[in-house]
């Protein structure tokens, strides 16, 4: 299965914007991002050829200082492994919360993408859906955004 653009919902993703945490193909990627001089500005990386060494590789939002890897849809952040791993083994409710590697595959609420490091995390395995990484809401924010700026054009 491959990851469906956010805004159309029918083309396979080919790129993650940061900004707008949100998967996009290419026919969106280029009418959002190319609707102002803002927007323009956005990092956004491949999801068809993630590379690790990618300079263009998004920041944790929690450290700002290691390279993300994790979204979590709760949270609304990008997150490396060591954050994620104290924010999402802190309790019940947060271990529960929907992560997504950043190329688009889901975990299970109670996995880890680490070597387990405690009895919690000794079962976890990841799942591979491949779900939309974001919620629906913002699928249809961008849609709507997507609409006024064509219709701001005629």
């Amino acid at each position: 299965m491959k990851i469906r653009c956010d805004v159309c919902d029918k083309e396979e993703a080919l790129v993650f914007c940061t900004a707008d945490e949100a998967s996009l193909c290419g026919g969106c990627d280029h009418r959002v991002h190319h609707a102002n001089k803002l927007a323009s500005k956005h990092l956004r990386f491949s999801l068809l050829n993630p590379s690790p060494s990618n300079n263009s590789s998004p920041i944790c939002d929690i450290c700002q200082e290691k390279k993300a890897l994790l979204f979590c849809q709760e949270d609304r952040a990008i997150l490396c492994k060591d954050c994620d791993s104290s924010i999402h083994s802190a309790n019940e409710h947060v271990k529960k919360h929907d992560r997504f590697l950043l190329t688009g595959v889901k975990l299970s609420a109670t996995s880890s993408v680490y070597k387990p490091t405690s009895e919690s995390f000794s079962s976890s395995q990841i799942v591979m859906s491949l779900d939309p990484i974001l919620p629906r809401n913002l699928s249809q924010l961008l849609r709507a955004t997507a609409l006024r700026s064509n219709l701001l054009r005629r």
